[in-house]
């Protein structure tokens, strides 16, 4: 992996947490002369890690001929990329068995990883650019292409040869941020909801046929890391795969003879949830809630989508989110808990320290499931999710589980260990499917020990070794109702 992808890399994890297209004209750039390529355009999906760009489609002048798997060498964003196939498309991509002006490029994506860290961060082709002052990420202003012809190798765009002794082929460099589009996003709906002077970007995906099935359908709401704020929301949807909650994998758990599926709802916050109301974050006090600026209007806009759409059954409002959203979630149950069904928090980043015990009590009576990697050094377990769960066991909770794993390892690139934050690829790839046994953990509460709100003890039950209870995170999730 070259300096840039290593630089961009740990700029991402320095974070403490981790414009919609729905398709363009491929924007031209004609050249005088001999006819050749005119114009480009991207197209982007979310993996584990994040956006990549797995396929071009390039227009030229005439139509396009004469040409292989061999014939072009690419780059984006000044990283060589390996063409798996190439042929000639229609405007938008899809595949022609005759000659077109079209022709489209698929190219390999693979997680990068940091050499001296041996863990992934992010992906070698994404379109993202991280912000190290704002935490976030955003498009890129330029993320070049540069198509070459290789050595040897000839095509024809019309009757004009390039190649071996015919024309030469001047390299076509095109900023594909220009001019790229989203397909794994473009049926959600997007909106966005006002309160309190405060503006949040929604979508929200309907399964095909739900609206007219046997009944009312479940909610599932999703609420991003740090990294994925601003106002854009599809990169709250491509950030951390989050359209994965619109495929079969996940909704078939939403699914029955009388349901065609869940709706889900992403909302965006312009910061980051945990702004304490002067974009910074407000995980650095004790003893004392962690509130967020964004508690009053993010719990309008959900209720605002409730309210709106009479086919959500009420009864099943299952919210979650990663990291930051991870925190509100755990902020929603504490300050608005009632409302929903169910809670799903992911490396969440609620200090336990400021979890009183009379909050404890408020909750223990909650569904929830907890999901978190021993080796996240972004939020600490230890001083989060495990020192609550053992308390809430201890004050008597029924249904609460927790789901630790050692490192986490995804499917898109098996090869790749991540970092230990991105506990959020085991849920979207529907991998959580251990869970502690919660009579242990109650017998090892008298054994551990708690300090500000931190296990300092190291003997302890809760530890991945002993996750290996069957259970199944979504399919839990898909069975709770408040009547």
């Amino acid at each position: 992996m070259n300096a840039k992808l290593i630089l961009k890399a740990l700029f991402y994890a320095t974070a403490l947490f981790s414009v919609s297209v729905e398709g363009k004209a491929i924007r031209k750039c004609i050249p005088k002369g001999s006819k050749s390529a005119i114009g480009a355009q991207m197209i982007v999906q979310g993996y584990e890690w994040g956006p990549a760009v797995p396929k071009i489609i390039v227009e030229f002048q005439d139509k396009v001929s004469g040409f292989d798997i061999d014939t072009f060498a690419v780059k984006t964003d000044h990283v060589e990329r390996e063409i798996i196939d190439v042929y000639n498309t229609d405007a938008n991509g899809k595949k022609q068995k005759g000659a077109s002006k079209y022709v489209g490029l698929e190219l390999t994506v693979n997680a990068s990883v940091i050499p001296f860290l041996g863990v992934s961060m992010g992906g070698e082709a994404s379109p993202f650019t991280y912000d190290m002052d704002t935490g976030r990420n955003s498009w890129s202003t330029n993320y070049e292409l540069d198509l070459d012809l290789n050595e040897g190798k000839t095509f024809k765009v019309g009757k004009s040869e390039y190649g071996s002794d015919k024309k030469v082929w001047k390299t076509f460099k095109y900023n594909l941020a220009e001019n790229y589009v989203v397909p794994e996003t473009k049926d959600w709906k997007k909106d966005s909801f006002t309160a309190h002077n405060i503006t949040l970007q929604r979508a929200s995906f309907i399964p095909k046929g739900v609206e007219k099935d046997g009944g009312k359908n479940p909610l599932v709401i999703w609420l991003h890391g740090a990294g994925e704020g601003g106002r854009d929301i599809d990169i709250t949807l491509l950030g951390n795969e989050v359209t994965a909650l619109a495929k079969e994998g996940i909704q078939k758990y939403f699914i029955s003879d009388d349901l065609k599926g869940a709706y889900v709802l992403a909302v965006q916050t312009p910061t980051m949830w945990m702004d304490r109301g002067n974009s910074t974050y407000n995980n650095d006090i004790f003893g004392k809630r962690q509130t967020s600026i964004y508690d009053a209007v993010l719990f309008e806009a959900i209720k605002d989508y409730v309210a709106t759409n009479s086919d959500i059954d009420t009864d099943r409002i299952y919210v979650g989110g990663c990291s930051n959203g991870g925190y509100m979630t755990m902020n929603l149950m504490f300050e608005h808990g009632d409302f929903f069904t169910a809670f799903y928090p992911i490396c969440e980043a609620y200090m336990d320290r400021n979890i009183s015990e009379d909050m404890i009590d408020d909750v223990k009576d909650y569904n929830i499931w907890f999901l978190h990697s021993e080796d996240d050094t972004t939020v600490d377990p230890l001083a989060t999710s495990i020192s609550t769960y053992y308390r809430l066991m201890n004050a008597g909770a029924k249904n609460v589980h927790y789901t630790l794993t050692d490192h986490v390892i995804g499917t898109d690139d098996p090869e790749v260990q991540y970092m230990g934050h991105y506990s959020w690829v085991y849920a979207f790839n529907d991998q959580v499917k251990n869970q502690f046994d919660n009579a242990k953990v109650v017998a090892d509460f008298e054994n551990i020990t708690i300090k500000d709100g931190k296990v300092t003890t190291t003997d302890n039950y809760v530890t991945n070794a002993n996750c290996n209870k069957d259970g199944n995170m979504w399919s839990w999730l898909a069975s709770q109702r408040k009547n």
